[in-house]
Order: C-alpha cells, then sequence, then structure tokens
C-alpha cells in the first residue's frame, strides 16, 4: 500500500529534483522480498553521463533524533544503510556512483559523535560516503532549497516545494 510521504521527506525530496537536479525522485520504497523488511525514505537518481543513485533516509523529530539514547540512535541509522545498500545494490547494481545520506534537523551532541562512527565504518566498509545532513548542514541545504523557491513561480510538482514557493513570494 502506497503512503504519502512524510513532511520531512517532501523537503528532501524537493532538494534532490531542485537542487541536486534528479530526474526521478521516489518515496518509501519497500523490498518486494518476501522476510525482508525494510523501507529507504527518499531515493533520487541522476540519469546523465554518469548515472548517480542518491539514497536518502530521514527523521525529521524536532526534539532531537528520536529512536532512544545515542547508542539506540547509532544502532538505528547503522541498521537503516546496511538495508538500505543492500537495497540499492540489488536494484541499481553495485557502483561507485552511489551516494548515501542521512537527513535530521535535531541531532543531539552525542548522538552525532556516533552517527560520525557509523559513517566511517560504512565508508571504510563500502567504500562509499556515508553523508551526515544534520543540524546547521540540514538548515543550510534548506536554504539552498528556499532560494530556489524564492527565484521561481513555476510549479515543479513538488508539494514541499511549492509550500517554500509560497512562503518566500508572499508580500508582506
Amino acid at each position: 500500500m502506497a503512503t504519502q510521504p512524510k513532511a520531512g521527506e517532501m523537503l528532501v525530496g524537493a532538494y534532490l529534483k531542485l537542487v541536486e537536479e534528479c530526474e526521478v525522485v521516489a518515496y518509501g520504497q519497500h523490498s518486494p522480498l518476501s522476510g525482508e523488511q525494510m523501507e529507504v525514505d527518499v531515493i533520487g537518481f541522476q540519469p546523465d553521463d554518469e548515472p548517480e543513485v542518491i539514497t536518502c533516509e530521514v527523521a525529521t523529530h524536532l526534539r532531537g533524533l528520536g529512536y532512544g539514547n545515542a547508542t539506540e540512535n547509532r544502532d538505528r541509522v547503522e541498521a537503516k544503510f546496511t538495508n538500505a545498500e543492500a537495497y540499492v545494490d540489488r536494484v541499481f547494481g553495485s557502483s561507485e556512483s552511489h551516494r548515501f545520506q542521512f537527513w535530521s534537523p535535531k541531532v543531539p551532541n552525542a548522538s552525532a559523535e556516533k552517527l560520525e562512527t557509523v559513517a566511517t565504518e560504512f565508508e571504510a566498509r563500502t567504500d562509499t560516503e556515508l553523508e551526515l545532513v544534520m543540524n546547521g548542514e540540514y538548515a543550510d541545504r534548506i536554504e539552498e532549497l528556499r532560494d530556489v523557491a524564492a527565484s521561481t513561480y513555476a510549479q515543479r510538482n513538488e508539494l514541499a516545494f511549492r509550500f517554500l514557493q509560497i512562503l518566500e513570494h508572499l508580500d508582506t
């Protein structure tokens, strides 16, 4: 059953489409394999001369990461990317053109430190970066998206982007 993407996922998808210029953005991808209980929040695909797949896990909790303590947060994110990597490799083939990102606007320092370790271990294991888009970096990227929204009036079939356009073009 298809579900509506969550607000944070829509912001990330809009960023992938309008800033990263992904041609295709898909939300809530579930594995069809029996017994494989996993979901990838947002996937972007750039079919350029060198095709690129950007896989994003999104945790939009405004009072912290929200999975529990720092160790529980680390374990949850680590599991998400282990599953995401297997899924993306199976669907798109193993490739150096895969990018993995974790997006979250409010990650406490203790959890951020543990996630840095997850990212380092992920890169050592896969030879692919796990980019942590957290806190200030998250805010910077959403600001980039707001700048694009302020510079255009055209609808782009991204609901979160349209909300930003409306807000950016209000006469106050």
